[in-house]
């Protein structure tokens, strides 16, 4: 928990600083997966907690372990994994045009902690932009991987970073997947942080860096803009 929190509030810093005045808007007319009663739901986080329910275009799976999320700004949709859940307080957007989201979740068995954190942008330089912050954020000083499928550009990178290690603790490894993505067809990029780590760093934690790194990519090339 200790590194979440660290990891939110230096995106605070980054991101909702560099955009003060935002205001949350609410969303427009209520969602049939509001009305529905938890109840009657699948014991999963995405469809009991009710601010991520909101989100949620249909309470069926996509694919095993994914519902399609579609944000507030509707100009694109995105999977997220069924244990995940929205942070309220970290959801901004401005119009249209510029947007700020962050989910997360735990894999209790291999203790593991998860995050990503989404940043999307409708302008002329949005790939440029986001590429720079993200950079900065993760302070990320490599090349990135540069794809494209019939629709999208992708940009990837990765890296190793480490938080704590102050007053003789040690530090803690975080790793960090960083990717970009660019309408072929639109000025619309998104930009995806994914990290995981121990969610208990004075014990052992089983990471099978390969398969993670492919739900990333699940989850990025999951990503439609309208």
């Amino acid at each position: 928990m200790k590194i979440k929190y660290i990891v939110w509030i230096i995106m605070t810093f980054l991101f909702l600083g560099a955009c003060s005045g935002i205001n949350e808007e609410e969303k427009k007319s209520a969602s049939m997966t509001n009305a529905t009663s938890t109840e009657t739901l699948p014991d999963v986080r995405a469809l009991q907690d009710e601010y991520t329910r909101s989100f949620l275009t249909s309470t069926e799976e996509v694919e095993d372990g994914f519902y399609e999320m579609r944000t507030w700004t509707d100009a694109y949709s995105i999977w997220i994994p069924s244990e995940a859940t929205l942070d309220k307080t970290y959801y901004q957007k401005r119009e249209r045009y510029w947007e700020q989201f962050l989910y997360t979740w735990r894999d209790e068995k291999e203790n593991l902690s998860y995050l990503l954190f989404g940043l999307f942008e409708d302008s002329s330089d949005s790939v440029e932009h986001i590429l720079h912050l993200m950079s900065v954020f993760a302070h990320y000083e490599g090349e990135y991987d540069k794809t494209e499928d019939e629709k999208h550009i992708y940009y990837f990178g990765k890296m190793i970073s480490q938080v704590g290690g102050d007053e003789g603790e040690e530090p803690v490894p975080v790793y960090v997947f960083l990717g970009v993505l660019k309408d072929k067809i639109s000025d619309k990029s998104l930009g995806l942080h994914y990290e995981h780590h121990c969610s208990d760093w004075t014990t052992n934690c089983h990471a099978n860096s390969a398969q993670i790194e492919e739900h990333f990519w699940k989850i990025m090339e999951s990503v439609q803009f309208d």
